[in-house]
């Protein structure tokens, strides 16, 4: 079964730090210049979380198209990457680089642990951890869930101890009843210690959640606007066992309401793009997790912990209803 990456709208390009219709300037608590319109990171509470914590000696496992490797605001975050395209599932054939040649990657990474304070561009979630990235989607942003299978357990092999995986399914209907074929991979994960988080998805069809997530070990993550509302394109969470929502962006054609991260572009080094979607909400998740496993939490307590100070001022649909992501009461600052 194809899997498609989960690709919110474009709605500008940035590029080398400078900004198009971003603002760089205003009072700022980092040195980062589009710092300021990363209205996100001040919904959770990051900022006052990176008093207790920014992620050091944690591997955040990303599962996409890959990561631009000479991006400035992802130097030396990368330690180890590899492609899993073609595989059939087995990770001792994942081989070659996880060089981005579509752009989605490079965004999700940026979110969840782009460098702080080093005056390019933004800060991520968990601006000390580390990326073990995995090429499973091509240049055209579809791939194998196999691949993806394999993908996570090369990450967990190679140290990952939260596994993102921001994707999506073009046959909704057939997952939203019959559960999803990344269980494998998601029951590697978990049963190693690390843990899977999921984007819901970007379809609203007849009320149904994305897949049936209730038998997986996984946390999944719906997506809320700049309005700290649940976003009109986020999937129902479903019976998602650990469910949350987090920052992912309005999607309409603003930057401003949008969500600002490092890209790929053939042409255009260093390049930032605002996009939304539920793929953008999820690395908040995953940086926030990588903060409570850099505390010292295990994997079931860290995830605990994140869900039960969430936010319930903003609720979502899962029975009992879940809440918004809030990373500095997780940390507690």
């Amino acid at each position: 079964m194809r899997l498609r990456a989960l690709r919110g709208a474009l709605c500008a390009l940035l590029t080398a730090g400078t900004a198009v219709g971003i603002s760089a300037g205003g009072a700022s608590a980092s040195a980062d210049p589009l710092f300021a319109n990363q209205w996100n990171l001040a919904r959770i509470g990051a900022e006052r979380a990176w008093a207790a914590t920014s992620g050091g000696g944690v591997r955040i496992g990303v599962i996409d198209t890959g990561v631009d490797l000479g991006h400035e605001d992802l130097a030396g975050k990368v330690v180890a990457h590899t492609a899993c395209l073609g595989t059939g599932g087995d990770q001792a054939k994942c081989t070659g680089t996880a060089q981005d040649e579509h752009g989605h990657g490079t965004h999700v990474s940026g979110i969840a642990a782009a460098h702080r304070d080093n005056q390019r561009g933004i800060a991520g979630v968990a601006p000390h951890a580390q990326l073990v990235v995995v090429k499973v989607l091509d240049a055209s942003g579809t791939g194998d869930e196999a691949d993806v299978v394999a993908g996570i357990k090369w990450a967990v092999d190679n140290g990952a101890r939260v596994v993102n995986m921001s994707l999506g399914d073009p046959n909704f209907v057939f997952t939203s009843f019959f559960g999803s074929a990344l269980q494998e991979g998601i029951d590697y994960a978990w049963s190693r210690g690390a843990i899977p988080v999921l984007a819901a998805g970007n379809t609203q069809l007849l009320g149904l959640g994305s897949s049936n997530y209730g038998e997986l070990n996984a946390v999944v993550v719906g997506a809320t606007g700049p309005d700290d509302a649940t976003a009109d394109y986020s999937s129902p969470l479903g019976n998602a066992k650990w469910g949350i929502l987090a920052p992912g962006g309005a999607g309409d054609s603003t930057v401003e309401n949008n969500i600002v991260s490092t890209w790929w572009d053939a042409t255009e080094p260093n390049t930032y793009v605002a996009l939304a979607g539920t793929s953008m909400a999820a690395p908040h998740v995953s940086g926030a997790l990588a903060l409570l496993l850099s505390q010292g939490y295990g994997a079931e307590a860290a995830v605990a912990r994140m869900l039960a100070t969430a936010d319930h001022n903003v609720a979502c649909d899962t029975d009992p209803p879940c809440g918004r992501l809030d990373v500095a009461a997780a940390t507690g600052r």
